[in-house]
Formats: C-alpha cells, sequence, structure tokens
C-alpha cells in the first residue's frame, strides 16, 4: 500500500496506481522515467507519493514512453485490454441485426 505525503483524492490515486502498473510492466524504475521524460530524478517518486500534480502533456508523454494508449490507460482492466480491444472489434463488424442477438445472448447468460 502506498503511503501518500499529500492529500490524495480518489482521481489522483487512480493516476498514480495506473501509471505505476503500467511502468513496472515496462520493467522502468520511477527513476528511469523521470529521466526520460526530462525531469528529475524524484519526479515520477514524488508523483506516485501524491507530493506533486501530473500536468496532461506529461501524461500524454508517459503514454509515448511505456508505449501505451490513452484507451488503454484508462481501460476497465488494462490485462485483458487485448482480448477486449479484439472481441470490439468483432462485435463491431457484425450487422446490427447480429449485434442485437449478441446482445440477447449475453443477456440470456447472466
Amino acid at each position: 500500500m502506498n503511503k501518500f505525503i499529500g492529500n490524495v483524492t480518489e482521481n489522483r490515486k487512480y493516476l498514480i496506481n495506473r501509471i505505476g502498473y503500467f511502468r513496472v510492466r515496462a520493467k522502468m524504475s520511477a527513476r528511469e522515467l523521470s529521466f526520460r521524460l526530462g525531469k528529475s530524478s524524484g519526479y515520477i517518486t514524488k508523483f506516485e507519493l501524491g507530493g506533486i500534480n501530473l500536468p496532461a502533456d506529461v501524461l500524454f508523454d508517459i503514454f509515448e514512453i511505456l508505449h501505451i494508449s490513452g484507451e488503454e490507460f484508462f481501460s476497465k482492466d488494462p490485462e485483458k485490454f487485448i482480448e477486449d480491444k479484439k472481441f470490439l472489434v468483432k462485435f463491431h463488424s457484425l450487422s446490427t441485426e447480429n449485434q442485437e442477438l449478441i446482445l440477447k445472448l449475453m443477456d440470456s447468460l447472466r
């Protein structure tokens, strides 16, 4: 569990946890990400502890450095993002009638 040094809202906790998740998945230390952003060595650590805010342009730079999209970053479950994306692509390629059939089938399986 993180020990935050600042007043951290739920939205900031979400961002902190997501950045940490993708940073670890990319096998990148907070220090390395800070340097790749052109910031001081402790920049990401300070953010992850809730000590500083993260401007939107820096968040977009993080997406680029970690090779993720905003869609993946904000997805409900990043571990299942690729599978979910494949499903949606296939679903949207169906006719409207078949989409409705699939939705009815899914509802009946609950």
